[in-house]
């Protein structure tokens, strides 16, 4: 999956816009940031396959889901990126089988994996609000198109 990473990003970005049509009118660097948030996600999807570890990357997926949220934007505008992944590796058990454990604790809310247990903080800062990203951090950016 890491030689072909760069083509799913790119596909997972075409098929957002038919899936989340206001991508279309994003400024160039609004795609980017989204570009590099997809990235993102691919490479922690990656490793988890290599590892064969769904807490992996569930654990970054709720992260970045709490990190969003925590910005006003919903963890469920994940989804859309879930669902364009998941048709580019339907011939892949692992990789449905990864994606839909993250999916499911995005929908319950489950924090998993790694920095998850009693006390665990995530600081975010302020947060500049939905639609808007700092460059701080990988994930404000799908958050505001997704």
């Amino acid at each position: 999956m890491t030689r072909t990473a760069p083509q799913l990003v790119k596909e997972t970005l075409t098929q957002l816009e038919e899936r989340f049509p206001a991508l279309r009118d994003y400024s160039e660097r609004q795609r980017q940031h989204t570009a590099e948030d997809l990235a993102h996600i691919t490479d922690f999807l990656a490793t988890a396959l290599y590892t064969d570890d769904d807490e992996l990357f569930t654990g970054f997926l709720t992260w970045t889901g709490s990190i969003l949220t925590t910005r006003g934007v919903p963890a469920h505008s994940l989804h859309p990126a879930l669902d364009a992944l998941s048709a580019q590796l339907k011939d892949f058990p692992r990789a449905l089988r990864i994606l839909g454990h993250a999916r499911r604790s995005l929908d319950t809310g489950t924090r998993t994996g790694p920095g998850t247990g009693p006390g665990t903080r995530v600081d975010t800062g302020p947060g500049p609000g939905p639609g808007t990203r700092t460059d701080t951090g990988p994930s404000s950016g799908l958050g505001s198109s997704v």
